[in-house]
């Protein structure tokens, strides 16, 4: 008797697990309309062309108009990895090329001139123990006036994007504070965060806990998080996976954080991405829902950020306009679409 009471109890609490497992990565939760969360607010990630190509006038024209019509108001154009002195550029065969500042200067001011609204956030960090060593002091304080160096001719911010970066890293907190402190509090410290732990990804080197996305949203003014690269082979597990970062997220953050939801729209085929389950479509879903289940869309909660424009086509866009803004697709060009090698 007591052997099959026994068996009897772990059969139930298969199934209580089961069913909780079911309930929490295979749910089919509402789905609101499209475009009641969007903002015209939104991100996109950019290639190095914008500050380092010298993009020509009538581009700029063209981006600020595609950007517009797309409720996009916050960019993140590559600068680059900083180099051992803490100076920013792109990577070109194992050296870091360096931004020249009148270029900058210039992509600065003609989109801002086109589009008074919109926030140009360079793009900026590196690889953790490669470009960036947190405990060299001497990087971290070039680092941080290379920042200021940024944001004085017109930048209205700059982004940190450091990968991978543990959870609960003072190294981290140290830089971001350095950072803020030079470019000032008129200006935005962006952040290209881990969105949180989770029995699925429970992986502390590429998720935060929720206690220190707090530290780091305390030190900066805007959370962009990567909701992708996840490994996982199935497109429900996919959504409803963002749907918790989400909702987790959305209950959770300080209220004076801005704060976005990175999207996937990229092709690269490797273990940890699955470009046919970690798609924008599913992505938006994911967010859209992790919304309503929080019951509430915070103040400070700015939209998507799109990862990436270079790898964008029409069909992504059309699913962009449909599923998250609850539009027809528009039909100008869309911004930032590579027409050179990929770039960075």
């Amino acid at each position: 008797m007591r052997r099959r009471l026994a068996i009897a109890a772990g059969v139930l609490v298969v199934a209580i697990a089961g069913a909780f497992v079911w309930h929490r990565w295979f749910r089919l939760g509402p789905l609101p309309a499209a475009g009641v969360f969007d903002r015209s607010d939104n991100g996109i990630w950019m290639r190095r062309h914008w500050i380092h190509g010298g993009a020509p006038d009538e581009e700029r024209a063209a981006l600020a108009t595609s950007l517009e019509v797309r409720g996009i108001r916050r960019v993140y154009p590559f600068l680059g990895p900083m180099d051992p002195d803490g100076s920013p550029g792109w990577r070109d065969d194992g050296v870091i090329r360096h931004y020249e500042p009148e270029r900058a200067r210039a992509f600065f001011a003609e989109m801002h001139r086109l589009s008074p609204g919109l926030k140009i956030v360079p793009w900026t960090g590196g690889n953790l123990h490669q470009d960036v060593h947190l405990t060299d002091e001497r990087q971290r304080a070039g680092f941080a006036a290379h920042m200021k160096a940024i944001v004085d001719p017109g930048a209205d911010g700059v982004q940190l994007n450091v990968e991978p970066m543990p959870s609960g890293s003072e190294g981290y907190l140290d830089l971001l504070r350095a950072v803020k402190q030079e470019i000032g509090p008129d200006k935005i410290l962006s952040i290209a965060a881990y969105p949180p732990e989770t029995p699925l990804h429970p992986f502390t080197d590429v998720h935060w806990s929720l206690a220190f996305t707090g530290e780091v949203c305390a030190i900066g003014d805007e959370m962009a998080f990567m909701g992708y690269d996840t490994a996982l082979r199935v497109p429900r597990m996919f959504e409803n996976l963002v749907a918790t970062w989400t909702a987790d997220l959305a209950r959770t953050l300080p209220p004076h954080c801005e704060w976005s939801m990175g999207v996937p729209a990229y092709e690269d085929d490797k273990p940890w991405h699955r470009p046919d389950v970690e798609t924008i479509g599913v992505a938006i879903d994911g967010v859209r829902r992790g919304l309503v289940e929080a019951g509430t869309v915070p103040e400070k909660f700015r939209g998507i950020a799109i990862y990436a424009s270079w790898t964008m086509d029409n069909e992504e866009w059309a699913v962009f306009d449909r599923r998250w803004r609850g539009v027809e697709p528009v039909t100008v060009a869309a911004p930032d679409r590579e027409k050179r090698a990929p770039v960075p």
